[in-house]
């Protein structure tokens, strides 16, 4: 994965990270309500609640991309806003917005399998862990859909990173999606456009990317 890490200098360098897994977190949220109200918007939709919280998909590693552009089938799929990390040695190096665009369809039946169907797409900018780990609880995660807010949290709604490194046993170097955060209006919306954001309102920065989707 090429990416450009951006520090709060305003210097970027390059960056290759080479990476052996690529993992997705769910039901991962700090407060039992918000993961059992993340759990009802599902139901709604007809997942089956998880067997346990936080849980964790793995999923080819061919699935992460920078794509602006995703092709679906049909329009029962969409994207959740999600904190996504990038890990060394088990040890937490950079911090990004991801996007785990889902089939909700097929999620009723597999949600593996759902997972599988379409790729995780994140921007090609990260910030390193360190700058933000002293106020990692006040950054800021949102989503618009087709230009509606429809998501929007401090990053301190879900697990730590270090907590969900060590809930998942992660030891190589690895790809984390954090798991999401609720919809602002208590159910999931779909559309053809999808803006995810990471604001650090303590540093003054974002990260934000646009992606759209086509029916094949």
């Amino acid at each position: 994965m090429d990416a450009l890490v951006s520090f709060i200098d305003g210097e970027f360098v390059p960056l290759r990270f080479k990476y052996e897994e690529l993992l997705l977190a769910g039901w991962s949220g700090r407060s039992r309500e918000e993961v059992l109200a993340h759990i009802e918007e599902l139901r709604r939709i007809g997942v089956p609640p998880p067997e346990k919280v936080p849980s964790f998909f793995r999923v080819s590693p061919n699935l992460l991309t920078t794509s602006r552009e995703l092709g679906v089938l049909g329009s029962r799929n969409n994207g959740e806003v999600e904190y996504v990390i990038f890990i060394e040695d088990g040890e937490p190096r950079y911090v990004t917005v991801g996007s785990d665009h889902t089939d909700r369809d097929v999620e009723r039946m597999d949600i593996l399998l759902s997972k599988h169907l379409y790729p995780k797409v994140i921007p090609p900018v990260v910030w390193p862990y360190e700058e933000v780990e002293d106020h990692w609880d006040d950054l800021i995660l949102r989503m618009e859909v087709d230009g509606v807010l429809s998501q929007q949290s401090k990053m301190g709604a879900l697990l730590r990173a270090e907590d969900l490194i060590e809930r998942a046993g992660l030891k190589r170097n690895a790809v984390l999606f954090s798991g999401s955060i609720p919809w602002l209006d208590g159910s999931m919306r779909f559309g053809r456009e999808y803006r995810i954001e990471v604001e650090d309102p303590v540093l003054g920065r974002k990260i934000a990317y646009s992606y759209v989707t086509r029916e094949a």
